[in-house]
């Protein structure tokens, strides 16, 4: 009768051990199928194992000479030899009382030879052996027997770089999760600020105020936000609540002309001129070419006749002068200070910018692709007309272009032609379904007429083609607002709050 084999007494906490190398039932490996094929020649036997004891079977990580996988741990040589610390020789398994009715001894493989060295980890636990197995009766030399224990123990040591590797890698993952929470937590709050950066584009101050609060609230150091909404406090008249934003502002960042510059209009239309002028000064002394600080009127109470506000967008200023610089927000400037410039400087960028597209055109006068471009060089200086007009001599010459049609269209909403620009975006879709771009411009052109259901349809579409459009959601919950969804609004942009999840 077979006898059952035996489990050691820290059987659990070696079965804990053995799972945590994640080794079990993975595919074969060459550096453990080296293994064998080495132990298989040191002992010559024609059969060699890695076997791993499980709680109800031995698992063949590598195998020389058989065809199994595994076989029940009740039959298994390997159950006795994880019992010791030294290597099991087994001469004769008929000759063995433990063995002698095995069915793998009676029948089958009739095993007759049998030596496992245990595989024991750095904790002390016997997670299997490395065996070599014959079918004839044999034995081994003090020799092949320390070259089988010397395998076992390189068995062990890639075991371990394998479970290093592997821990390794998993916090290296943890690492680049926790990194991605914090990126997307640090998104969600830019979105914040970008939004209101918006509102102040479209002079809703009170709404851009709440939003740059909040974005304080969450990040108490994006001293941006400070300046964004002082400008805005500005704006509403709030001169107290301005000049508060820009001393914190400008006490983080104290070489920022244009805050200076700011601060400087605030405090003359209070009637605080020396402050006012040390202001001018200072941004002077900062950035020479940011403002002509030898002009009276800036030193003035700003009245009709000597003070008139003009906003230029940042991309603009930039290209008129070096005097009229911004990052990534608007920027009023007195116009005695830029109208020379409009008058002169700019009028000349426009005219060099354009002068490659004009003499192109000179010779040859059927190019779609120069009018095109010189359409998108009057539409980014904002001569909408102009752009208007040579967009339409390109698609003259190439009316398969939906690209021109979506330029086109966006010209023509700045121009207020709401209807011309519709037929723009509606040819753009009917040559580029997937267009999100002529939706938006659909969608805003609806906005613009008050067509709020009609808006949010064409918005949707875009969503439709584009998932990922920010613009797209915004624009949705704006129209929603406007309807008074403030519900279906505060779902949209939280779609875009959470959308990079």
């Amino acid at each position: 009768m077979h006898l059952q084999s035996p489990i050691p007494n820290n059987e659990l906490a070696r079965l804990a051990a053995l799972r945590q190398y994640q080794i079990l039932d993975t595919a074969p490996e060459k550096v453990f199928d080296d293994f064998t094929f080495l132990a298989a020649q040191i002992c010559r036997t024609p059969i060699a194992l890695i076997s791993l004891v499980d709680g109800n079977r031995q698992w063949f990580k590598s195998k020389v000479g058989v065809d199994v996988d595994c076989t029940p741990r009740d039959v298994a040589f390997c159950a006795y030899t994880i019992m010791q610390n030294e290597p099991l020789v087994v001469p004769n398994a008929l000759n063995d009382s433990r063995f002698a009715e095995n069915p793998i001894v009676t029948g089958g493989l009739e095993i007759r030879f049998y030596a496992g060295a245990p595989l024991i980890t750095p904790e002390g636990y016997a997670i299997g052996t490395l065996c070599v197995v014959d079918t004839v009766p044999r034995d081994l030399s003090l020799e092949q027997q320390e070259g089988l224990r010397a395998l076992s123990n390189q068995v062990i040591a890639q075991l371990e770089m394998r479970r290093n590797v592997m821990t390794m890698s998993r916090n290296v993952m943890q690492r680049q999760q926790q990194e991605a929470e914090i990126r997307r937590q640090q998104e969600f709050i830019e979105v914040i600020y970008r939004r209101g950066l918006d509102k102040i584009q479209k002079s809703d101050y009170e709404a851009a105020i709440v939003d740059f609060s909040q974005y304080l609230q969450l990040k108490p150091d994006g001293i941006k936000a400070f300046y964004q909404r002082g400008l805005a406090f500005h704006k509403l008249g709030n001169y107290q609540g301005a000049i508060a934003d820009l001393n914190q502002y400008l006490q983080f960042n104290p070489n920022h002309a244009e805050a200076r510059y700011s601060r400087g209009l605030i405090r003359s239309e209070l009637g605080d001129y020396n402050g006012a002028t040390a202001d001018y000064t200072k941004a002077m002394s900062i950035n020479p070419d940011y403002i002509n600080n030898h002009n009276s009127g800036l030193l003035l109470p700003p009245s009709e006749d000597n003070y008139q506000g003009i906003t230029l967008d940042s991309t603009n200023a930039s290209s008129i002068a070096p005097s009229i610089k911004s990052d990534e927000h608007t920027v009023t400037v007195d116009s005695n200070i830029v109208a020379s410039e409009l008058s002169s400087e700019y009028h000349r960028a426009i005219s060099k910018s354009t002068s490659k597209s004009t003499e192109a055109l000179s010779s040859n006068p059927q190019n779609a692709k120069d009018y095109q471009n010189l359409g998108n060089n009057y539409y980014k200086n904002e001569d909408y007309k102009q752009a208007v007009e040579n967009y339409t001599l390109a698609l003259q010459l190439n009316n398969n272009n939906p690209q021109i049609y979506l330029n086109r269209g966006n010209a023509n909403y700045k121009l207020k032609k709401y209807g011309e620009a519709i037929e723009d975006f509606t040819q753009t879709l009917r040559m580029n379904p997937e267009s999100d771009k002529a939706y938006i411009g659909l969608g805003n052109t609806c906005s613009k007429l008050k067509n709020y259901d009609k808006a949010i349809e064409y918005f949707t579409k875009a969503l439709m083609v584009n998932p990922k459009n920010d613009k797209a959601y915004i624009s949705r919950g704006n129209a929603r607002s406007k309807l008074k969804d403030y519900s279906g609004a505060m779902e949209d942009y939280k779609k875009v709050w959470a959308k990079k999840d």
